[in-house]
């Protein structure tokens, strides 16, 4: 594939405000806001790491969706498949520490990504991709952004590109079931499959059968283990370093965009896992979902000496 100069990725799916709470819920709670959502966060760490990126989505006609859009075309994504909805809200999400980890409250019924539709993909279509990243999530938020996903995925693989599905299962969004009877069928179109064991599990095929039904990597994240990839006939494991959690939310849509740019650079599985890893160490390093990330030229300086990959 080419180098990240040349590089064009698509992807698609729902951003948010964040409101981050610095302390359990009382009358001195002070928030800061920051703009998330999975598919966003992977644009904006590819974008860092040099790789042309196109992102579409649906925004609401109000402060919080052009603040958003502001913010991920700062960081040097293509938002001009970005809809903005006068009749659907921009969705956020609250985040409060608890005593066994932050506590998620989702606001993101009824907004205007949840009506997000085929025509998604025309937006896209002023640019060529080499690689689409899909997440399970987009899917999970209705019918309609559901058919957008597969059309995504399906005119990609007839423009060349490799698709990457994040599985990325919210259980407050769909059951086990609903998720594994939609992305059944995008899987057919699926290059490289993404997920933790249990959302690779979730999709109710071995990774042996992922791999004969076609999809060509599973890469499966294991936290901080790091990360395994599977490829027909091999294994290649990824190991991670210690460090110290600020903030777990982003690790793996960083992870993802930190593969992603392995595969575009050409990397042998085991270095793009390398950079998974740095990109996952990095975002948890950090309060928000993306902020920490690193540009192109502090990761490849970090790679020189990061990591330790088997391949049994």
């Amino acid at each position: 594939m080419s180098t990240a100069t040349g590089a064009q990725v698509w992807t698609m799916g729902e951003p948010m405000m964040s409101l981050r709470a610095s302390s359990a819920l009382g009358p001195t709670t002070t928030w800061t806001t920051h703009v998330a959502g999975a598919e966003s966060n992977v644009a904006i760490g590819l974008a860092r790491l040099g790789h042309s990126v196109a992102w579409a989505s649906r925004v609401g006609d109000d402060d919080y969706g052009r603040l958003v859009v502001r913010q991920v075309r700062g960081e040097g994504v293509d938002v001009s498949g970005v809809a903005v909805d006068p009749d659907h809200p921009t969705g956020f999400m609250l985040l409060a520490p608890g005593a066994f980890g932050a506590a998620v409250d989702y606001h993101r019924a009824g907004s205007a990504a949840s009506v997000m539709d085929e025509s998604m993909v025309a937006a896209l279509e002023a640019t060529t991709p080499e690689v689409a990243v899909l997440s399970g999530i987009t899917p999970a938020l209705g019918p309609r952004p559901a058919a957008a996903t597969l059309a995504c995925a399906r005119r990609a693989r007839e423009l060349g590109a490799l698709v990457v599905l994040d599985v990325n299962h919210r259980s407050k969004l769909w059951s086990a079931e609903q998720a594994r009877q939609c992305l059944t069928e995008v899987l057919d179109h699926v290059d490289v499959l993404v997920g933790s064991p249990d959302e690779v599990d979730l999709l109710g095929l071995s990774i042996d059968g992922l791999l004969a039904r076609g999809v060509g990597e599973v890469v499966v994240k294991l936290g901080a283990h790091g990360a395994r990839t599977h490829l027909p006939g091999r294994v290649v494991d990824g190991l991670t370093e210690p460090l110290a959690v600020v903030d777990p939310v982003g690790a793996g849509d960083a992870f993802t965009a930190g593969y992603v740019s392995g595969l575009l650079d050409g990397l042998e599985p085991a270095d793009r896992l390398r950079r998974g890893n740095l990109m996952g160490g990095a975002a948890v390093r950090h309060s928000g979902d993306w902020e920490g990330l690193p540009f192109r030229a502090e990761l490849l300086a970090r790679e020189q000496s990061a990591g330790a990959d088997v391949t049994r």
